[in-house]
């Protein structure tokens, strides 16, 4: 009995611990005026990788940022640009790099978000309030037992869901700027999971100022509003966990700023949105063997209407598209002795696509990724090599040809003391989506796939509360695939330049401090980075910038915990950049910098705790355009109240 209490005992001074590595524990345990003698005690953790370049946002600093969505959250991670049509309820995607959004593969709890019809994932319709952690990798993690997929991108974001710790109920209220409302509620069990709803309403007419050279135009957006209902059910037990998500909204699409503002030329564009999914995950062990089973089905549906009665300027549209996927991935990895794991993995995905759009047939994708890939660590020193087997191949009349590629990746570090080296390789390739193949207005069969190719090399240093972290890297993009909105923010054109020269240097560092009843964290964030055009040397854009590639961009977050108190600064700041490939000085667009500040208060009461929060975002009131003629908001604020159980 007491050697059990002294294990008890011992556990739980090391419950608060992260281990790297293994730890092994031996000695003698006190209890009161009785010493026990107990054996050693092991505490067995996935081994740290220090491969890839990596940012994290987790815990308190994530839920203290005046934003409640991903997709404002990866705002402050170096190296990316977030692509925001229309502010409150326009599309928001992720850009790495200028890798483009197709190569940021998306991943919620270890398994991919995807969309076959455009291949973009829009980050505003997930919620930060139940994640854990949001995290962004070049490359891909550089762990073991992951599936084929995540090494099949070019920067990986990874969403995590958090595992309440305790049983609690919360119900949430927000009231804002621009017609903003907020209800939800949530309920925790400990150690199980937690069901989550939320229901938002954004009227969205903010004022805003369009200047260029030729024209000052001021008004009011219109047609910006939206409303969304969205339930999540999360379930842990063992090592499976299931996620289930639906989300169900109706938006308006505003649509660009042109100098005559009257109901002739506003978009009156509507889109109605349903999607939702069901995954499960199972982690387990077979004798010495890891395994991983992945398995998810999601099924969405999108409306999109334009009315030549309510737009003189505009033909009738009304289209509803139907996406249906099944996901199903095995992966598994063995250590072979104590230097060298081995890692296998095999994904199959079946999509389809159907339309009412005249001239569009049915057409569905099978997908097969097949990955070999191996770690080894001596010393300070670790390796990691993956060779990627891809097979998409296409199903309607007239098809495009089908894609079989082997893609390699190569990783390396070395730490010592303080200070870790690392370099990376990886050439990998993204197939056109349906609606770059199929989709009647721009689709074209004979579109060939975007190959990426990147290069790496990068140091990290930590020392105690201190880490900071810088990378030179170089991309080279060929047969690049661009879409850019057209005179309705819902239709695309497709441009593709032959080739892309991406070169960058990214600077990280980060410092946290507990000072009694003091806490403050901090993190910046520096990217340069220069993106032209190779393609033809006897073009005149030869050597131009890229469209929407700022060369000067960077972050800052200030976390500051007093009794309760918490108040959290957080600023961007964007560069100039080009919106066309031909740079000319109508098409530059100016630099813009937004500082948003969020002050909340938590008061516990027995059982009962309350916590308020007033936050004002742009309090600068910037008028800026991420988009060219797509204004951002001004100035805006917000307030919640949230009561737990």
């Amino acid at each position: 009995m007491k050697r059990l209490l002294a294990i008890l005992f011992l556990a739980a001074q090391l419950s608060g611990i992260e281990t790297e590595g293994q730890t092994a524990v031996s000695g003698v345990v006190m209890l009161t005026d009785t010493s026990v003698a107990i054996g050693d005690v092991v505490c067995v953790g996935e081994r740290m990788r220090y491969l890839t370049p990596s940012q994290t946002l987790r815990g308190v600093q994530l839920r203290s940022l005046a934003t409640s969505s991903v997709a404002d959250a990866l705002k402050y991670f170096s190296g990316v640009q977030i692509k925001d049509y229309g502010g409150l309820g326009g599309l928001k995607t992720v850009n790495v790099r200028s890798l483009g959004s197709q190569h940021v593969g998306v991943y919620l709890d270890g398994i991919r978000i995807t969309n076959a019809q455009n291949g973009q994932v829009d980050l505003g319709k997930y919620s930060l309030e139940n994640m854990e952690s949001v995290s962004l990798c070049n490359a891909n993690k550089s762990e073991r037992l992951q599936s084929a997929s995540e090494y099949a991108s070019g920067a990986t974001v990874y969403m995590q869901t958090r595992t309440p710790d305790m049983t609690a109920a919360e119900v949430e209220y927000g009231n804002g700027s621009f017609g903003h409302d907020k209800l939800k509620a949530h309920m925790a069990l400990g150690g199980v999971g937690f069901v989550d709803y939320e229901w938002q309403r954004t009227e969205g007419d903010y004022e805003f100022r369009f200047r260029s050279a030729y024209e000052d135009t001021t008004g009011r957006r219109h047609n910006g509003d939206i409303e969304f209902r969205r339930v999540e059910v999360s379930v842990s037990r063992g090592g499976v966990r299931i996620h289930a998500y639906y989300y169900d909204s109706e938006r308006g699409l505003p649509g660009p700023v042109i100098r005559r503002l009257s109901d002739q030329w506003e978009s009156k564009d509507r889109q109605w949105d349903q999607n939702m999914f069901v995954q499960a995950t199972w982690r387990g062990k077979a004798g010495t063997t890891e395994l991983k089973v992945n398995g998810k089905y999601s099924h969405d549906y999108l409306h999109y209407r334009q009315d030549a009665a309510e737009n003189s300027s505009a033909q009738n549209i009304d289209n509803k598209y139907i996406q249906q996927d099944i996901f199903g991935s095995v992966a598994a990895s063995r250590g072979v002795g104590e230097l060298l794991s081995l890692t296998a993995a095999a994904d199959v995905r079946w999509s389809d696509l159907s339309t009412d759009v005249l001239g569009t047939p049915y057409v569905w994708r099978m997908d097969t990724k097949g990955v070999i890939s191996g770690i080894g660590a001596i010393g300070g020193a670790e390796c990691s090599v993956a060779l990627l087997l891809t097979d998409i191949r296409d199903h309607r009349r007239g098809e495009a040809a089908s894609l079989r590629r082997l893609t390699p990746m190569f990783m390396a570090s070395y730490r010592r003391g303080c200070w870790v080296w690392r370099a990376f390789h990886k050439r990998i390739f993204r197939a056109p989506t349906l609606n770059d193949l199929y989709y009647v207005l721009v689709g074209r069969v004979d579109l060939k796939p975007e190959y990426a190719t990147q290069w790496d090399i990068g140091a990290d240093y930590k020392r105690g509360a201190f880490r900071v972290s810088m990378d030179l890297y170089h991309n080279s993009i060929r047969d690049k695939i661009v879409a850019m909105p057209t005179k309705y923010q819902f239709r695309w054109s497709m441009t593709n330049y032959g080739r892309v020269e991406s070169y960058g240097l990214s600077i990280s560092a980060g410092y946290g401090l507990m000072a009694g009843e003091v806490g403050l964290r901090a993190n910046v964030n520096y990217t340069w980075q220069r993106d032209m055009d190779r393609t033809d040397k006897e073009a005149p854009e030869y050597g131009n910038r890229i469209p929407y590639s700022p060369e000067h961009s960077g972050s800052a977050i200030v976390d500051i915990e007093w009794r309760g108190f918490a108040l959290c600064g957080s600023t961007l700041y964007t560069g100039e950049r080009y919106c066309l490939v031909s740079n000319n000085p109508s098409d530059l667009l100016e630099a813009w910098h937004t500082t948003d500040v969020k002050l909340s208060k938590s008061i516990e009461y027995k059982a009962i705790a309350v916590m308020a929060s007033v936050e004002c975002n742009n309090i600068g009131d910037s008028r800026h355009e991420v988009i060219k003629r797509y204004p951002m908001p001004g100035r805006n604020w917000k307030f919640n109240i949230k009561l737990s159980i």
